[in-house]
């Protein structure tokens, strides 16, 4: 059975790209478009990994990080985040974020974080 992306952007030719990429590298890829709408995703279905954008509407991503963490059902989930910010690193490790892609993502890149954090 594919392993199960769940990619958490409000920039839908990122995310429309970034699912392009993993489908056609035999994942499963669902989206939202921000943190709430994303919690809200995550009672109907737990994926095995993460893709999260830090800047959105409703909900950025370090609220949804610490939401997601204090939710024991959802809070192993691994998360990679994709942001253009790449002084924030430390905030990252502190929320035991698995990774980071900066964007614009390099399909490489993305591909080679995916398989060491899901397979």
């Amino acid at each position: 059975m594919p392993k199960c992306i769940f990619v958490v952007d409000d920039d839908r030719v990122n995310v429309d790209l970034i699912k392009h990429t993993l489908q056609s590298n035999g994942y499963d890829v669902i989206s939202a478009e921000d943190g709430e709408q994303a919690l809200e995703v995550l009672k109907k279905k737990i994926p095995d990994l993460i893709l999260l954008d830090v800047h959105m509407p409703k909900m950025d991503g370090y609220t949804f990080i610490m939401k997601k963490n204090s939710d024991p059902a959802i809070a192993a989930i691994p998360v990679i985040v994709l942001t253009a910010e790449s002084k924030t690193e430390p905030l990252f490790k502190r929320h035991r974020i698995k990774a980071y892609l900066l964007k614009p993502v390099n399909t490489p890149d993305l591909l080679e974080k995916v398989r060491a954090t899901v397979g």
